[in-house]
C-alpha cells in the first residue's frame, strides 16, 4: 500500500470512528466555523497546530509557511488576517516559532536567489537588527535566539497592521501572543504576555527593547 492510499484508508477509518462516537459531528462542522484562535506558524511537519494544544477540529484557523513570517507585503498573509479578524470575528492570534527550524537555520547559514532564499531574507533582516547580540552566541544559541526574534517580529508585524489597529479601535477582542515551541520536549513557551491593545504593544515593546 502506498503512503497515499494508507492517508486514505486512515481517512476513512477515521470518519467511521467520528460518526460512531458522534453521529452529528460533520453535520455540525459543516453549518459554519466558529474558530477561536487564528495560528500562524511554520510548515514544519512537526509542529501542527492541532496536536500541539489538543483543540478540536474547526477550533484553529491556520495559517503556515517556511519560518513562520507574517509579511506585511504578502497578499495570502493579509488575506488570511483580515478573514480571521473580520469575518471570523476570531478573539485571538497565535505567532508560533520554533527550535530546530529549518528556515532559522538557512537564514544563519547561506543567501541565495531561489524561491526558498528570497523569503527568508525576512529572517535575515531580522538577524541584522539584532547581529551583535546573535553574533556572541555558539551556533544553536544562536539559531534558538533567532527563532525567538523572529517571533516578536512578526508580532510586530501583525500590531502594525492596519486590520488588527482598526479591530482595536472598534473594541473587538483580538489578543496576540507570540509563542516559541521547543521540538524536544513538545512544550509551548510564551514570549511575553498577551498584547491586547496599542497600548499593550507599546508596552510589550519597550520591554523587550525595542520600538513600535
Amino acid at each position: 500500500m502506498t503512503t497515499i492510499q494508507k492517508m486514505l484508508e486512515n481517512n476513512r477509518r477515521w470518519a467511521r470512528e467520528i460518526r460512531q462516537d458522534d453521529p452529528d459531528f460533520f453535520r455540525r462542522l459543516a453549518r459554519a466555523q466558529n474558530p477561536e484562535v487564528l495560528w500562524i506558524g511554520c510548515s514544519d511537519s512537526r509542529v501542527g497546530p492541532e496536536r500541539l494544544v489538543s483543540l478540536p477540529m474547526g477550533s484553529i484557523f491556520v495559517h503556515r509557511n517556511i519560518a513562520n513570517v507574517f509579511a506585511l507585503n504578502d497578499l495570502n498573509c493579509l488575506a488570511v488576517l483580515e478573514y480571521a479578524v473580520d469575518e471570523l470575528k476570531v478573539p485571538n492570534v497565535i505567532v508560533c516559532g520554533h527550535y530546530g527550524c529549518g528556515g532559522i537555520q538557512a537564514a544563519l547559514e547561506h543567501s541565495g536567489i531561489q524561491p526558498v532564499d528570497l523569503w527568508i531574507d525576512q529572517v535575515r533582516m531580522v538577524f541584522q537588527k539584532h547581529r551583535e547580540e546573535l553574533l556572541a552566541l555558539d551556533r544553536e544559541a544562536c539559531s534558538r535566539r533567532l527563532a525567538e526574534l523572529n517571533v516578536y517580529a512578526q508580532v510586530h508585524n501583525l500590531c502594525s497592521n492596519t486590520i488588527v489597529r482598526e479591530a482595536w479601535k472598534r473594541g473587538q477582542e483580538l489578543n496576540i501572543l507570540g509563542v516559541i515551541y521547543d521540538i524536544h520536549d513538545g512544550l509551548l513557551k510564551p514570549l511575553g504576555s498577551e498584547i491586547r491593545s496599542l497600548e499593550d504593544w507599546q508596552a510589550f515593546h519597550e520591554k523587550i527593547g525595542l520600538q513600535p
